[in-house]
């Protein structure tokens, strides 16, 4: 039983009444699909139940079912009546036939290329490689936000465990962290560790009511940061840091390098076979050439 079966009656008889009416007037014979169910037929287009199933979607009530196939099937007779208009009063079409047969060329190689790559290009970008061109190119990294390694803390102003936080913030073990994480489930603080991974200063600095400049020059003379306001006590260490116009750190582009080398060997391998292709042509002869190329 098909979905509109199940919506009830009312979705196929606001689909299927006018569809009748507009199939009688029709005088062009179609050979229909086998096993689908036709609903509607301009000229030699017809649109099937299965296509509006498709395309309706999930959730709706029959009423509102109703009104998108009614909506469906409209845009769709009038995109045909539309289409068949538009042919008959373009009747050079030599331009329009030119651009389709550029556009299948390009959809031809452009699917054999993926292919091509798919089967026969294998390669693995090295670190080493992603290292090379890291430093012959670090023109491209150049940052334009600092970014940070480090660990961020809120506490309350009024935690009775203030001063503890502040002794461990700076500090580096593992130990240190294992207590700051529990101090702060305890006093309900937000914590938030980036050792690992480097984070853009301006997610910390819209969490401090200060001007980022003042952050950025202490974080860059002291590697720490400490601000309080009546609610809160603000703490900032940083265990890295590269500043704006630095180069982007290595581990933050690694991804983006090895992208850009895999195509540019892809593009390097495509291209070769292109080579291939017409030195062997230019040996069976196939190519004729009609006037000297100097």
């Amino acid at each position: 039983m098909s979905r509109y079966s199940v919506r009830g009656l009312t979705v196929l008889a606001a689909c299927i009444l006018p569809v009748m009416f507009l199939s009688c007037r029709q005088t062009t014979e179609v050979r229909l699909f086998p096993g689908k169910n036709a609903l509607v037929q301009v000229g030699s287009d017809v649109l099937y139940e299965e296509d509006v199933q498709m395309a309706l979607p999930l959730g709706l009530s029959g009423t509102d079912s109703a009104d998108f196939v009614n909506r469906y099937i409209d845009n769709w007779i009038q995109d045909v009546l539309f289409y068949e208009n538009a042919k008959r009063n373009i009747p050079d079409t030599r331009e329009i036939d030119r651009l389709v047969e550029n556009y299948r060329r390009s959809l031809f190689e452009h699917e054999y290329q993926r292919s091509l790559v798919r089967q026969k290009f294998q390669t693995e970008i090295s670190s080493r490689q992603v290292d090379s061109f890291y430093t012959a190119n670090a023109d491209l990294f150049v940052l334009d936000h600092t970014v940070v390694k480090g660990l961020f803390l809120i506490v309350p102003a009024k935690s009775r465990d203030l001063a503890r936080f502040r002794e461990l913030y700076t500090c580096l073990d593992d130990n240190s962290f294992e207590e700051i994480e529990k101090l702060s489930i305890r006093n309900a603080a937000r914590c938030e560790f980036f050792y690992d991974n480097w984070r853009s200063i301006h997610e910390v600095e819209m969490m401090i009511p200060v001007s980022s400049d003042v952050i950025e020059a202490e974080l860059e003379s002291e590697g720490h940061f400490t601000f309080a306001d009546e609610d809160n006590v603000y703490l900032l260490n940083v265990s890295e840091i590269v500043l704006k116009g630095g180069v982007e750190p290595l581990e933050n582009v690694a991804g983006r390098i090895r992208g850009l080398l895999t195509n540019r060997n892809e593009v390097e391998y495509v291209r070769s076979v292109k080579e291939k292709l017409q030195q062997q042509a230019l040996e069976d002869n196939s190519i004729i050439f009609f006037r000297q190329t100097e």
